[in-house]
Parts: C-alpha cells; structure tokens; sequence
C-alpha cells in the first residue's frame, strides 16, 4: 500500500509537471515552438556531448573522494552506479538525493558501505558548494546588465544564499558522531551484516578536497556552456552574458520545482516569466524551447542510462554476505561428512 502511495504521488506530481508545460505551450503556439526545435537539430550533438560531461564529473568527483577503495571498484560497478543515479535524478522527484543513494548502494557491494556512505555524502556537498558557485556567478552576470533590482538577481541570490548554507549543514552533518551511529544501524537492518565496520574520524568526514569542488565546477561549467549554445540553437544571442542568463534561469527554476520529475512545468514557467531578461519578450516560443531541448536531452539521456543500469555491471558482482556464510557451511558440512 505504501509502495502504491509512493508512485501514485509521483504519477500525479508527473502530472501537474506535464499539464503546467501544456498550458504554456498553448500559450506560446504550439506550431511556433515546433519550428523553434527543429532549427535547433543541429545544435543537438554539442548539447548531449556536455550533458554527458556533468554525468562524468560526479563519477571523478566521487573517484576522487575514494583514493584508496576505488582500485577494488569495478569499472562495470562505476559504470552502473552512474547510470543509475543519473536515471533516478532525472526521472524521480528530487531524485539527485535518490540517485546518489543508490549509486553508494551499488558500489558498497564492493567496498566498506560507511565509506561509501561518506564519500557520497561530501559528494553532495561539494555540489551544493558548485550550484552556490554558479548561482552567485549569475547573479553577478544578471546584475551587471538588467541592474541589481530585478526579480531574477534576487532569486539568484536567494539560491546561492539558501544552497551555501545547506551546503555547511551538510558539512557539520558529517563529522557529527550521532549521524554516523544512525548511518551504522540503518546498514546492519538492510544488509542484516552484523559485522562491525571501521569508523572514520570527524577530520577525514570533513575534508572534501580541492580537487572534488574542482571537479563539481567543472559540471557546472560544462552546464553553462551548454545553456549557452541551447540559447544559441533558439536564435538567442550568442554572448556569455546570455549564456549566465539563461543559466541563471535553469538554476532557479530547478530549485523552485525540485519536488517534480526533471522540474517540468517549472523551469519552463521561469524561461517564460524571465523571457524580457533574455531578450525575448516577444518570441516566448523561443524561450520556452531553451526547456523543452534541456528536457529533451535529459530524458533520452536517462531512458538510455535506465537501460544500462539494467543490464551491465551485474557480472562479477561479489556474492553477499549471506551467500558466502551459506556456501561456507555447506563446505563445512560436507568436509564432517
């Protein structure tokens, strides 16, 4: 029944997210979007080429995290892992948090799962530290041409404002003993492996490292860019001003709509609302189609993802833990004999 209450909700959230795009497509003119994404076509392989980067760059990131563990980690593991959490982000509501879960799920049958667990969750810190980034790097590119009294520079700032400070939260969580003695019993329930784990001090919890902010920049970098070509393909101008707006845009808009599967409805709300700012009062069409294409993209990018996560990496995968006492035993009883 839970399970049933679990997708009912997201089949409706899936629902207002798609009946939100309906009504501002009908808006805009469903004939004038059309020929807006077609003259997009060729921009196309540019775009899934850096939305495939940003994937990549949490794969290095969370590499980085584990300079020890991650010779033992299969590369089908890494392979599978990724796919999976990108899937889940982009099909899920909120479906980062969901996504990173299962992907230190996945590679935990490989290594010790509290340094999987951490290493994930600094993960996530040092992508809330990139979105503050690039956030405050908008705000700043918005202001210094629509003026420092816009709507837009104010949600900007409220987004690097509220993310810099999840981001610290998440960082204090960390080194925080009572977490990680939470952490520690929700393992043992799921794995029923009463086995006792090494612990990792506060200091280690903490330290992210240069290189995974590095590299969590670096996707969002990839991610400016490719907004900027997006606005390019639409007929938009091709500036990195432009490029910061339209940016800007998504990372509003993806905030504000977090709760709905890849944010739809919302941040095709705020391209619509923010259209003046990009130079396009009078073409919503085209501002609309900096969505749809981001959605596009995303959405063929995760069915395929979903279709690898099923299918590669399960070979060679390590027997659990039952299995390997049940196989023990049986040896065990079979030398007696």
């Amino acid at each position: 029944m839970k399970v049933l209450r679990g997708w009912l909700g997201r089949l409706l959230l899936a629902t207002v997210g798609l009946s939100l795009v309906a009504y501002l497509v009908h808006g805009a003119g469903p004939g004038r979007v059309a020929r807006v994404l077609i003259e997009a076509g060729p921009w196309l392989p540019a775009i899934f080429a850096l939305e495939i980067v940003q994937i990549l760059s949490d794969a290095v990131a969370l590499n980085s995290l584990l300079p020890a563990e991650r010779r033992n980690i299969p590369w089908g593991a890494w392979l599978r892992s990724s796919a999976v959490a990108y899937g889940m982000m982009i099909l899920l509501p909120a479906g980062r948090a969901a996504g990173e879960v299962a992907r230190a799920t996945l590679i935990a049958k490989h290594i010790d799962a509290p340094r999987v667990a951490i290493a994930s969750t600094q993960l996530q810190a040092g992508y809330l530290i990139a979105i503050a980034t690039a956030s405050a790097g908008a705000c700043i590119g918005v202001a210094s041409g629509a003026g420092s009294r816009t709507v837009l520079v104010a949600l900007l700032a409220a987004n690097a404002t509220v993310i810099a400070i999840a981001a610290v939260a998440l960082i204090g969580a960390l080194s925080d003993a009572r977490v990680w003695r939470w952490v520690e019993k929700l393992r043992r329930r799921l794995t029923r492996d009463e086995a006792p784990h090494p612990t990792v001090d506060a200091a280690a919890r903490r330290q992210l490292g240069l290189r995974t902010i590095g590299v969590c920049c670096g996707g969002r970098a990839a991610q400016l860019a490719q907004y900027g070509i997006i606005l390019s393909a639409i007929g938009g101008a091709r500036t990195v001003h432009g490029a910061l707006i339209a940016h800007g845009i998504h990372l509003v808009g993806a905030s504000l709509g977090d709760l709905l599967p890849n944010q739809l409805g919302v941040v095709d709300g705020a391209y619509r609302a923010f259209a003046p700012v990009l130079g396009l009062a009078g073409a919503p069409e085209r501002a609309l189609s900096i969505a749809f294409i981001a959605h596009a993209v995303q959405l063929t990018l995760a069915t395929i993802c979903v279709v690898v996560g099923s299918t590669v990496g399960r070979v060679g995968e390590p027997v659990s833990t039952a299995s390997r006492s049940a196989t023990a035993e049986r040896r065990d009883s079979l030398s007696r004999s």
